[in-house]
């Protein structure tokens, strides 16, 4: 990735066959043009992120639908609003200095959870029977109010959510979600030392395995 400034890694992920991405602190490292670059002109997949925005409107797509068997799952894409601060902040900024990139970040994480709501609402409307998170989130202290814990108490709507960011290994942890019903958590490490499974049954049993 450093000799490349972030190429190769997208042209490995063209090969592996990527269906959706997520970006992730790590994806501005080399600066916003460079990155927005990558997505435009190499990229053989979709980068998705309901809370990632230039001057409060949506970068990428929120969400996006795969049909399973003739079932309609949404993927709603979400990123860490501490992407701001654990990259480098100037990528995020104008010639003048003002911050017109951001990730829907308020002192309280409602208008983070707003931006993922309104993504997941719109993925039920088109038919989307189940919605999965695909998160760059973590569950550390310090990512709060934006850990993928709090996007499960704070949004309904939600089957799974497929973590990132905090390197962590979490295999069908359930958590009741804000509506009441099982959310399955699912977390797959580092450096693809494990590869994430969600099953999800005709009866409507979701589970996962690494």
């Amino acid at each position: 990735g450093t000799l490349t400034n972030g190429k190769a890694l997208v042209e490995l992920m063209n090969v592996v066959g990527y269906d959706i991405a997520v970006p992730g602190n790590h994806e501005y490292d080399y600066g916003m043009d460079n990155f927005l670059g990558l997505v435009n002109d190499v990229a053989q997949y979709p980068y998705i992120s309901a809370n990632f925005t230039y001057k409060d409107e949506a970068v990428f797509s929120p969400y996006i639908i795969k049909e399973f068997d003739g079932v309609k799952i949404g993927f709603v894409g979400v990123t860490t609003p501490k992407t701001i601060t654990s990259s480098t902040p100037a990528y995020f900024q104008d010639e003048n200095g003002e911050f017109v990139y951001g990730f829907c970040q308020d002192d309280t994480g409602a208008k983070f959870y707003a931006a993922i709501q309104s993504a997941v609402d719109a993925a039920r409307a088109e038919g989307a029977e189940y919605v999965v998170i695909c998160g760059h989130l973590g569950t550390e202290e310090t990512c709060e109010p934006y850990t993928s814990i709090d996007v499960i108490y704070n949004v309904s709507g939600i089957n799974a959510v497929l973590d990132g960011h905090a390197h962590e290994i979490m295999d069908n942890n359930v958590v009741t979600g804000k509506d009441g019903t099982p959310v399955v958590r699912v977390a797959c490490g580092t450096k693809l030392g494990h590869i994430g499974v969600l099953t999800i049954t005709p009866e409507g049993e979701i589970s996962s395995e690494l």
